[in-house]
């Protein structure tokens, strides 16, 4: 019996701990004024974070006008592209995966980097992307995030839609429902076991 009843709590436990999981988030690059010059990132930075492991940074620029390189902190401070850890400037738009917790720079080589359009995000391993502001939508992860330059003008991108520039966070329910699939089996794990304990 007080076996069957810890087996019981730890699979309701499980369902709580479910419910609570909440996706990656997509941000927008400098919101609605995109991967552009005379955009101030820095401010976009704080509007925006805490930025954790698995979101999405979405730059969206004009091909041939500007690019985006990620560099190490030397490559950022110097705006400076010769140590680059990947670069893309095909197409539009390209979604980049904060796949590990650890701080992430991106430049633009074309020269507007000294100028200020860099960026600088440090991702947490753990907690909930659900801050608040715009450039931000509700979406899950997959394993794509960094590109170089091939013939494709396709990026990598988030499962989800691309985000809009004054999109919100996903709504309570949205996240809820995202973890509803484990909180079922715990619900069926417990009711399989009782039976099988009576």
């Amino acid at each position: 019996m007080e076996m069957r009843l810890a087996l019981a709590l730890l699979l309701l436990l499980l369902a709580v701990a479910a419910s609570h999981l909440a996706e990656a988030a997509n941000y927008t690059v400098g919101d609605d004024k995109g991967w552009n010059p005379d955009v101030d990132y820095t401010a976009w930075v704080k509007k925006h974070k805490p930025f954790f492991k698995g979101d999405w940074l979405i730059f969206e620029y004009q091909n041939g006008r500007s690019d985006v390189v990620q560099v190490g902190e030397v490559g950022y401070d110097n705006c400076d592209k010769a140590s680059a850890l990947s670069s893309y400037s095909k197409g539009t738009t390209y979604a980049f995966q904060l796949k590990e917790a650890k701080d992430y720079y991106f430049i633009c080589s074309y020269g507007y980097c000294y100028s200020g359009m860099k960026l600088h995000v440090t991702a947490r391993s753990t907690g909930s992307s659900s801050s608040s502001g715009g450039g931000k939508q509700s979406g899950g992860g997959s394993d794509s995030s960094s590109s170089d330059d091939s013939s494709s003008d396709d990026s990598p991108s988030p499962p989800s839609k691309k985000s809009k520039a004054k999109s919100s966070a996903a709504s309570p329910s949205i996240l809820a429902g995202a973890a509803a699939p484990y909180a079922v089996i715990a619900a069926i794990g417990a009711l399989l076991l009782n039976r099988i304990v009576l």
